[in-house]
């Protein structure tokens, strides 16, 4: 695979990692202003956290992903220049 291929597929890894980045933040306001409202069931919050957990780890896993593509790339672009 051309070293442009793997860059462009690290780029977009990259771009979704940042998005569940972007998701996580917006749950942690989101369950911070709910804290403050009695209405809300008890369990809302356990699932809150859950769904920011998994938007915390998949983010992690992406960026790592983006990243080690990033270094692929280079080594394909050096081994061919």
């Amino acid at each position: 695979m051309p070293a442009d291929a793997v860059t462009a597929h690290a780029r977009i890894l990259g771009a979704d990692a940042d998005a569940l980045a972007e998701c996580a933040a917006r749950l942690r306001l989101l369950a911070t202003r709910l804290r403050t409202h009695d209405a809300a069931p008890p369990w809302l919050y356990r699932t809150l956290n859950d769904h920011i957990t998994a938007c915390v780890v998949a983010s992690a896993d992406l960026a790592d992903a983006s990243e080690r593509l990033h270094e692929y790339a280079e080594a394909v672009d050096q081994a061919t220049t």
